[in-house]
């Protein structure tokens, strides 16, 4: 079943496979790239999409596939580097990765596209329930040259399993190029709830891109509002679902 943006693939009554893939170009050291910085970060910020998208479903991942638009050597090889060193910063470094690249054709724009594998130990009927939550946003809203900019203030995937695993979290989302707006519609559906202090939404930074996953929606149980925020900081509210 697709689910938001992830493929899910149940293999038992509490087993699935959960997919996530995403694609860059024209962001890398290629002549006619747009946006350019080396091909070894363009390969991290497309695995941190996909990677993102499993760990806030509460995913382990166990796979990841790279699909390069270009030779191996050298923006292959670079790549392949970036993505092995996005992997360690989110302790995955032992985990399988594979790819292909397209040493058939001179190419002059950067490509990469990566799918990520994981198991989740949930069941699909779960991810339907109505439940009020308070929406929290963490990270803002960036994109090509500001992302490298701001590339130290980035929330970690550390920071991303300890607030899937704490019990006020309810669901979690990371928002990419669709913006905050988008991805609290998706939330609202999914648990068939109701956006209160709508006014909110329509600010500008609701219809940002997101890039490479540089925001991060948390719903939290209303009961154990204060206690999360508490513990996270960080995180700041947005508005409530009812």
């Amino acid at each position: 079943m697709k689910f938001r943006d992830l493929t899910i693939k149940p293999i038992s009554d509490k087993t699935a496979l959960v997919i996530a893939c995403d694609v860059s170009a024209g962001i890398g050291e290629k002549p006619d790239d747009l946006v350019h910085v080396t091909a070894d970060v363009t390969a991290a910020f497309a695995l941190r999409v996909p990677l993102m998208e499993l760990l806030c479903f509460g995913a382990t991942p166990i796979s990841v596939v790279d699909t390069v638009g270009n030779e191996m050597t050298p923006t292959g090889e670079n790549m392949i580097a970036g993505l092995k060193q996005e992997l360690r910063r989110g302790g995955l470094s032992d985990i399988s990765l594979n790819g292909s690249t397209e040493d058939n054709m001179p190419t002059q724009t950067t490509s990469i596209g990566v799918t990520v594998i994981g198991i989740a130990t949930r069941r699909v009927d779960d991810l339907f329930q109505k439940q009020p939550m308070v929406i929290y946003q963490l990270g803002r809203p960036l994109v090509g040259y500001a992302v490298k900019q701001h590339f130290n203030d980035l929330f970690s995937y550390n920071l991303i399993n300890e607030l899937r695993s704490d019990s006020a979290v309810i669901d979690m989302l990371p928002v990419g190029s669709k913006g905050i707006a988008f991805e609290i519609n998706q939330l609202a559906k999914t648990h068939q709830l109701e956006i209160v202090d709508s006014s909110v939404m329509e600010t500008e930074e609701m219809a940002k891109s997101a890039g490479p996953a540089t925001v991060a929606l948390i719903g939290v149980k209303p009961e154990k509002r204060r206690v999360f925020e508490r513990h996270f900081p960080q995180a700041h509210y947005l508005l409530s679902l009812n």
